[in-house]
């Protein structure tokens, strides 16, 4: 029976994978983070990765063989990615696969405190700060100097990034004033806006007198500027 034991105990050793690499969870999901920063190296703004949480109930995973890393599928990364981790063991070969929140912060403005619809923004009520543009939807502002004398379309609450199409210095279907240049002199008329836009964007207009479109540029609140 001593004799039984001992041979078992010996089979059970020469079997294990003695050489074999342990991976705690935190480690998987490090390394899963880690290849995913380097497939995302040549996006701008500072990169913010989250793996999540594996499974408590799985225990550590082990492999003899490097591990393998890739993307799950033919997705494109956004605001999230799955990485495909991979051990090639001939014996006990495993496969996980590990969901990583993508966030991609950068400098944007945003309100300092909500924002009515009309309002006519200043600049006490802009700040700077640091926003996930993957969860914006619209072109942002890195100058507050941009925004200020615009009006907002749509209510902005406090440290939202506001975006192009919260704002116009001269918004569509709105009466606003066209001013023509000829030379020296300027001719005023009014007008109704066809699009939105900001402080020196180039829009159509409609003249209210000639029913004639024609292009400007913006040139203050509820004003373009049509030279000639």
């Amino acid at each position: 029976m001593h004799y039984f034991r001992t041979l078992c105990a010996a089979l059970v050793l020469f079997a294990s994978p003695i050489d074999a690499a342990n991976y705690t969870h935190s480690q998987l999901s490090e390394q899963a983070e880690t290849f995913l920063a380097n497939q995302l190296g040549h996006l701008d703004g500072d990169i913010q990765l989250t793996a999540s949480s594996l499974d408590a109930r799985m225990p550590a995973r082990q492999c003899q063989q490097p591990l393998q890393f890739s993307l799950a599928g033919s997705q494109t990364p956004d605001r999230q990615a799955t990485v495909q981790i991979e051990c090639s063991d001939a014996e006990a070969p495993w496969r996980l696969f590990v969901p990583v929140r993508i966030q991609r912060m950068q400098n944007v403005v945003v309100a300092a405190h909500n924002l009515p619809a009309g309002h006519v923004i200043s600049a006490s009520d802009l700040s700077v700060n640091k926003v996930d543009v993957q969860q914006v939807r619209d072109s942002v502002f890195s100058q507050p100097d941009a925004l200020i004398g615009a009006r907002i379309k749509r209510r902005v609450g406090a440290l939202q990034a506001i975006q192009a199409r919260h704002t116009c210095f001269v918004c569509r279907g709105e009466n606003i004033t066209i001013i023509t240049k000829v030379g020296n002199l300027h001719i005023q008329a009014t007008g109704i806006a066809r699009s939105d836009g900001l402080l020196g964007e180039r829009i159509v207009v409609t003249n209210a007198r000639s029913n004639k479109d024609v292009q400007g540029v913006i040139s203050a609140i509820g004003e373009v500027t049509v030279s000639q």
